[in-house]
């Protein structure tokens, strides 16, 4: 039998790595979109706005919530970073990053021939891994809620 605290750590070390990639990921995408706006500005083209704020927003913005959400909100709780299912958690960081690639690359696909509909199949992802998120924060307060503390 493996030792609990032993446990602990290993998942608290996980969570620390998942957290720190989401967060280097986040500033990637942060200079991704800059450079993307400049771009567009510099050559008066603004074909790619979707990119543009799709990065920005879905690849900044909530790729930094999801690696300081999954710090900060069970620490709030618990005093120690902890997630139930620290595997899927894992799997969200690879769904959100999956799903935000594929549907940058279905926006620019070429219209007449209906390959830009993909992004709305990997929007679908997207939209599954914020839902995984939420779901795996419910259960992360709903574990101190039913503990009766």
């Amino acid at each position: 039998m493996i030792d609990p605290s032993v446990q602990d750590r290993d998942v608290q070390d996980r969570l620390h790595r998942l957290c720190r990639r989401y967060i280097r990921v986040a500033f990637f995408y942060l200079a991704l979109g800059l450079l993307l706006g400049v771009g567009m500005l510099a050559f008066g083209n603004d074909n790619f706005l979707f990119v543009h704020t799709h990065v920005l927003l879905v690849g900044f913005v909530l790729f930094l919530i999801y690696g300081i959400g999954f710090k900060l909100i069970p620490t709030m709780f618990f005093g120690l970073p902890r997630v139930p299912h620290i595997g899927w958690a894992e799997a969200q960081f690879w769904m959100a990053n999956v799903g935000l690639a594929g549907m940058l690359i279905g926006s620019v696909m070429p219209v007449g021939l209906g390959l830009d509909r993909i992004s709305v199949l990997f929007g679908f992802v997207e939209a599954g891994a914020g839902i995984l998120f939420a779901v795996l924060m419910g259960k992360t307060i709903g574990v101190r809620g039913r503990a009766g503390t």
